[in-house]
Order: C-alpha cells, then sequence, then structure tokens
C-alpha cells in the first residue's frame, strides 16, 4: 500500500518512519529545498544551526525512544541551564526560589503566589478544568494583579498581541508545567541537546528513510489535494496528478483551505489564526549572559524574551543568540528591511548587556517562517476537525499537540498516534 506524506518537518518524517515498519510505501513531499520545517538548519558563517531555537526536556519520552531506534541516543547532552528576566533597567536572575525572593519588583506575597503556580503546575495532571478557561484570567487568578503585570503581561502580549486575551489557561499551564519537570532538582534547571544539533535527528532520519525505499521529493510541494464524493482521488504536483492509497498532510491546516477540491471539506479549516515568526540569529564576539533564556519587561523593548544558545550547545564554540518576534499577519515590522531588522536586535542586546559594542556584532541571519504558531482558545480540541477528515486523507498539523506546544517530541509522539491509529 503507498502512501504520500505532504511536508518533510519532524512530524512527516516520523510518520515515514514508523509507516515503513508497518510495510508501507512512502513518498514525502517538501516545498522547501531542505527538510525539517522548523527545525531545518543552515550554515551559519561556520556554524551549522537551527533557523529557530531547539532544546529538550527530560519529559520527552517519545524523542527518546526516537533517538534509541536511530542509535543516536548517546548523542542526547544534559545541561544545567538559567534563566533570567530584565526588568526595572537590569539583568536579574529568576526561575528558581532563591532567585524568586531575591527579585527586585515584587511584594513577599505576589512572590509566593508565583511560587505556588510553578509548583502547583507541575502536580496538576487533569488539566480538563483549565480547558475551559482564558490564561490572563488563570494566572491573575493564582499570582495576583501585580505579578502578572511584571511577570507575564509583556510575554503574552508580545507574543499573541491582539489575541492574547484568547489564549487557553491550559496551553499556558502546559509550558510551565513542561519546563518545570525538567530539573535535578527545584534549584537546578535541565535542558537538552542533541550534538551536531537537531540536523543529526533530521539527517538519521532521512537517511533511514532512503535506505528503506522512501522517496523523498524537496521543491515540490503539492498544489491540489483531489477529494471527491468525500474520498481522496490523488494530490497534484506541478499540474501532475499521482494517485495513492493514502495521504497524510502535516502542513498547517489554514494552508487546507486553498489546497483542498472539495470545498466543503475545505471549509473546515478556514477559521484557525496562526501567527509568523521572525528569529533573528545573531553571532557575537563574545559571551551575552550568563542565561539560558532571557524574559523581558521593559517599554523600549518590544520582545517578550532572547535566547542565549550558547548557554546551552557546548558543542557550539560561537557565541549565538536568538531573538523570536511574534508577530501578526499584518505587522509592519514584516515589512521592514534588513538593516532596520539588525539596528533594532542590536539595540535591544546593547540595552540588555551595555558592554556590547558594534563591533562585536560578527553575524546576523533574519528567518522567516508563516503560520509558524497557532492562537489557542479554550477547548481548542473541539474546534479541531478530525484527523481523518474524508476517506483516506489525514490532516493535522502542530495545533493538535494541544495542549502541548510544538516540539520535536510532540512530533514524533503525534506521528506514532497517526500510523498506530489510522494506518
Amino acid at each position: 500500500m503507498k502512501i504520500a506524506i505532504i511536508g518533510g518537518g519532524p512530524m512527516g518524517l516520523a510518520i515515514g518512519y514508523y509507516a515503513i515498519k508497518k510495510g508501507y510505501s512512502v513518498d514525502i513531499y517538501e516545498k522547501d529545498n531542505v527538510l525539517g520545517g522548523m527545525s531545518a538548519s543552515f550554515d551559519f558563517d561556520g556554524d551549522i544551526i537551527e533557523k529557530y531555537y531547539h532544546f529538550f526536556c527530560k519529559t520527552d519520552m517519545a524523542l527518546f525512544e526516537l533517538l534509541k531506534d536511530l542509535g543516536i541516543y548517546h548523542l542526547l547532552k544534559w545541561k544545567n541551564t538559567s534563566m533570567g528576566f530584565y526588568y526595572k533597567q537590569k539583568l536579574q536572575p529568576f526561575g528558581d526560589p532563591i532567585s524568586l525572593l531575591k527579585f527586585d519588583g515584587l511584594d513577599i506575597i505576589s512572590k509566593l503566589r508565583y511560587g505556588f503556580l510553578a509548583f502547583y503546575s507541575t502536580k496538576l495532571k487533569n488539566w480538563s478544568s483549565l480547558d475551559r478557561k482564558y490564561a490572563i484570567d488563570w494566572l491573575k487568578s493564582i499570582i495576583g494583579e501585580k505579578a502578572y503585570n511584571v511577570l507575564w503581561d509583556k510575554l503574552l502580549s508580545l507574543k499573541f498581541y491582539q489575541y492574547q486575551t484568547k489564549v487557553s489557561a491550559a496551553w499556558i499551564w502546559n509550558r510551565i508545567k513542561r519546563v518545570g519537570l525538567s530539573r535535578d532538582s527545584i534549584f537546578k534547571e535541565s535542558l537538552g541537546y542533541v550534538e551536531g544539533g537537531v540536523k543529526t535527528i533530521i539527517d538519521a532520519l532521512s537517511t533511514h528513510l532512503k535506505e528503506s525505499g522512501v522517496n523523498i521529493y524537496l521543491n515540490k510541494g503539492v498544489d491540489k489535494i483531489l477529494i471527491e464524493n468525500n474520498a481522496l482521488k490523488g494530490i497534484e504536483v506541478e499540474g501532475e496528478i499521482f494517485s495513492y492509497d493514502k495521504v497524510i498532510s502535516t502542513i498547517p491546516i489554514n494552508i487546507l483551505q486553498h489546497v483542498i477540491t472539495d470545498k466543503n471539506i475545505a471549509s473546515k479549516y478556514k477559521d484557525f489564526t496562526y501567527l509568523d515568526v521572525m528569529c533573528v540569529v545573531i553571532k557575537l564576539r563574545k559571551p551575552f549572559s550568563r542565561y539560558f533564556w532571557i524574559n523581558i519587561n521593559d517599554d523600549e523593548i518590544k520582545i517578550p524574551g532572547l535566547i542565549n544558545y550558547s548557554a546551552l550547545r557546548e558543542d557550539i564554540k560561537s557565541n549565538i543568540v536568538y531573538i523570536p518576534f511574534y508577530l501578526p499577519k499584518d505587522s509592519e515590522l514584516l515589512k521592514k528591511d534588513e538593516s532596520f531588522i539588525k539596528d533594532l536586535c542590536k539595540t535591544y542586546l546593547k540595552k540588555i548587556n551595555k558592554d556590547l559594542k558594534d563591533e562585536d556584532f560578527l553575524a546576523f541571519s533574519i528567518n522567516i517562517y508563516k503560520n509558524a504558531q497557532g492562537v489557542y482558545e479554550p477547548l481548542y480540541l473541539y474546534k479541531l476537525p478530525p484527523i481523518n477528515v474524508a476517506k483516506d486523507f489525514y490532516a493535522l498539523d502542530t495545533t493538535y499537540y494541544y495542549p502541548e506546544d510544538r516540539g520535536f517530541s510532540e512530533s514524533v509522539r503525534i506521528a506514532k498516534y497517526v500510523v498506530d491509529r489510522y494506518l
């Protein structure tokens, strides 16, 4: 039986991996010139790194099993990382009990309430009640108005903009829980990476797939998914029609409204909101900070935070910083030229680290990924179309991980579920 997979990101590759284990013949179509999707890597001034930063947590069990299957589990490394918070014109330690108590900007009651939120989130198992609440209301009910304004307001407003009031509490809870459980102790956060970066995993997957007879077509997006009478008829690629027993789409589902030929089915994918991400990667002459991630609350800095990648990846000798801008489709920033973006990022980093000079900025890369971040409203899973939306056609994307956010391990987990459940 022959299947086509649309999208060569982690989920598409993992579906192919598990499908061939069940004896399927597999073709994978990827519109880009490289595999990986948001996990794709590139040569950044001599360093092979991801276009969009990655890290792993100790709860990423599906990923660990895949690494073992591929024979590269020994390349998984763990690093004790720390978090900083830029507030009141200074970079403060954050993310552990001692730092929280010393944090300049909150009263002791607010600090204790925030500590309870972190503890409670790691212990909560049944999230169904949170699925009916909005994130802002839930956070304020636990930590209070003051702590919310200091610690969370900028994070949500600069990630979701006009959609911030619609975000589900279950999604925020899961974000807190995942990182909260990736600790050696309450004082030590521990995050993971694979030597060589995510490229090591993508390369191992693609090599295994090709050796198993899988056809991987790069620079070939699927133009039409042909559905008639609620049943799959084939796909159209560059004007040519191909027949398959089954087709699985892993591209953002809001794109499907323009690709599926059956208007009734296509209409099911209209009402889903996504944000784009502009991720600026910067190489510096000297280390930026000792913190891996830095949250920001400053009226002059219009990003919720940044990632100091070199504080995690010991296999990278350069000083690498990622600045992610999550942007609605109508954002003016998406229209700005490269020099404007570079100058903006320089201004932000020099404000946080006042020792930085212009000559310390060695290289920039500006990467834009469309439909990168879904807007997760309460009861989100009930809004999604079924995975098997037509006979022999299946569609899902990273929003189907809810309440989990997009991540490599979740891509592997849901890929295995789809193969086990539907193939």
